[in-house]
């Protein structure tokens, strides 16, 4: 159902549902108003034109806002006279909201949008995961730990080997001075002797 209406000198297209702005209309916001002064309905199947109006038609609106528009400037002059005026003007403004056309005995309103499905509330499943990952946590740090033991005990055999093979060699070092501690001790008496 759609219908052409007439408010503030200006004609608008309307069907239930819609919202449009027009010139400042007595009311407060939430208020329901009628507009009588419709000019054309059209229906699914047939259209009345009005002459001037549709005398059995009605359209239902709901005022969802007062306000004033954007500032219109208008600037007037006379040439070579030192004459310019400038002005501005702000517009007020209703919002409507269409709610119902109606037509004789016929009325059409908006559809309803169906409600926004609930949605579905899962679960905690924070909980299990958050025992999950300190699971695992507690599993890496537990297999993390058995990994430096290993390389701890494989570094102090190492580093007992290593120990041992410098004492080895500090061993054969010392043979080694005594050996030619011996000798030099002899030539030492040999050289006295002579």
């Amino acid at each position: 159902m759609q219908a052409v209406i007439r408010t503030g000198g200006k004609q608008y297209y309307v069907t239930p549902g819609d919202i449009l702005e027009v010139e400042k209309l007595a009311g407060n916001i939430g208020e329901t108003i009628t507009l009588d002064d419709v000019l054309m309905v059209a229906g699914d199947e047939d259209v009345t034109i009005g002459q001037p109006t549709v005398s059995d038609a009605a359209v239902t609106a709901r005022i969802t806002g007062q306000y004033r528009g954007n500032k219109i400037r208008v600037f007037r002059y006379r040439p070579k006279k030192r004459i310019r005026v400038r002005r501005g003007h702000r517009q007020y403004i209703t919002r409507l909201e269409i709610q119902s056309i109606t037509w004789g005995d016929q009325e059409f309103t908006a559809p309803v949008p169906a409600p926004a499905p609930e949605p579905e509330i899962a679960e905690p499943v924070i909980e299990e995961t958050v025992a999950e990952e300190a699971a695992a946590e507690d599993t890496i740090v537990a297999e993390a730990t058995e990994e430096s033991a290993v390389e701890a005990q494989n570094d102090a055999d190492s580093a007992d080997e290593d120990t041992d093979v410098v004492a080895d060699a500090d061993a054969n070092v010392a043979n080694a001075d005594e050996a030619n501690g011996d000798e030099a001790d002899a030539s030492d008496a040999d050289e006295k002797k002579e």
